[in-house]
């Protein structure tokens, strides 16, 4: 057999789909992460007790190698949770009932070399959202999905660790348009007129382009800082303008979002302390109209928004691990104007306080089972006094316990 015959056979066997298939196989490793939460307990608004209920959280994460520099991470997150809550809605805080998030997502990431690797994701979402006790999941007003997709590049130096991508998402909220025709929920004045007076199907559907850039120093051995830029470009495609007079334009509403956060953290053998601060400028050019009294605002959901979070968690005998937690936010209305009980504006604008404070603790039982306990108190007050849209003044508290098990 001559030289050149001998190479060409010697090709066919090794580009054969079976030795392909026999190479990806034999490189494959499949290393399963999971992490389950099943908890129960508590919830107190203004000092008034809910029933016991429990919560849920999972998080299972298969991750695919198929060789040193390739993976794949198909990502699944479940949340349930059957205790009250206020939470940042449409504008405002609003009180829910029971919350069931379900997210995939799917990452691919290729390591291109020692220093640099990129990758790229796809996910979706549907969470469903109860605000009433009569209100059965999915047939939430705020009920919406998610599709998303997105890329990513990381670059490693000496010190220093790079993250920068780009997002882009659309959110779908289905059943918002047909259900504020049978009852106004906790909405205001100039969301409820835009559906009621067809000023817009879906108003609440949006799509966003999502920027950020990230940055990592490594101090010393222990101590870590972060640096991070966020912005993000929200269109709705189908909500149109308020004008002074009550009517509709037909420009349609954006939204411009910044985010900073800077941050450090020290890692020591029995503590880890960290302390981060977030600064968020939110921009849109939608406005208000207050029928009832014939009040304009301009730039009804403009704000500035200031968070400053410290954590310590401690690490005790038989790996146990406790975690205290603060959280203070400021907000304060660029142009949205205070109002008192009964709803007549003031000449000053709304700002608001809340303050979180939070702690777990974390027992390890039996091999990757362990007992988990947790609990929170949040306090809000604002110079705002009317409430019958969004909740500005409140205070809350829960407890939790149950068993966590980890993969």
């Amino acid at each position: 057999m001559s030289k050149c015959r001998f190479v060409f056979l010697l090709l066919l066997i090794t580009l054969s789909p079976y030795h392909l298939i026999t190479r990806l196989y034999a490189e494959l490793k499949i290393t399963p992460v999971a992490n389950i939460s099943l908890l129960g307990g508590q919830y107190f608004l203004e000092g008034e007790q809910d029933s016991f209920a429990g919560n849920a959280d999972i998080f299972f994460a298969p991750v695919i190698n198929f060789s040193e520099s390739t993976a794949l991470l198909p990502i699944y997150q479940g949340l349930y949770s059957g205790t009250k809550d206020v939470r940042e809605l449409v504008g405002g805080g609003t009180l829910t009932r029971e919350v069931l998030d379900n997210s995939l997502t799917l990452k691919l990431t290729h390591k291109f070399s020692d220093t640099f690797k990129g990758k790229i994701k796809a996910g979706y979402k549907l969470e469903y959202l109860a605000e009433t006790k009569d209100e059965k999941l999915g047939d939430g007003l705020f009920d919406y999905n998610r599709l998303i997709g997105g890329i990513e590049g990381e670059k490693k130096y000496e010190s220093w660790n790079l993250r920068s991508g780009y997002d882009f998402y659309i959110m779908s909220y289905p059943n918002y348009s047909s259900l504020i025709t049978s009852y106004q929920t906790s909405i205001d004045t100039a969301t409820y007129t835009e559906i009621s007076e067809n000023a817009g199907e879906d108003v609440l559907d949006y799509s966003t382009h999502e920027l950020f850039v990230e940055g990592l120093h490594l101090f010393n051995e222990t101590t870590t800082g972060k640096i991070m830029y966020d912005i993000a470009y929200k269109n709705f495609r189908d909500q149109t303008l308020v004008r002074s007079d009550g009517s509709f334009s037909s420009k349609k509403r954006n939204d411009l979002v910044h985010l900073l956060t800077l941050g450090v953290a020290k890692n020591l053998p029995k503590v880890t302390a960290s302390i981060y601060n977030s600064f968020q400028y939110y921009d849109s050019n939608q406005n208000s109209y207050d029928a009832n009294r014939t009040q304009y605002n301009s730039g009804y959901y403009d704000f500035i928004q200031d968070n400053v979070t410290p954590s310590l968690t401690f690490n005790l005998k038989n790996n146990s691990r406790l975690n205290l937690w603060w959280d203070i936010a400021y907000r304060k209305y660029i142009n949205r104007p205070s109002q008192d009980e009964e709803g007549n504006y003031k000449t000053s604008e709304i700002s608001q306080v809340t303050n979180t404070t939070g702690l777990s603790l974390t027992i390890p039982v039996y091999k990757s089972v362990s007992i988990k306990t947790a609990g929170s108190y949040r306090d809000s007050t604002s110079n705002n006094r009317y409430e019958a849209n969004y909740r500005y003044n409140y205070n809350t508290s829960n407890y939790f316990a149950g068993l966590n098990w980890e993969y």
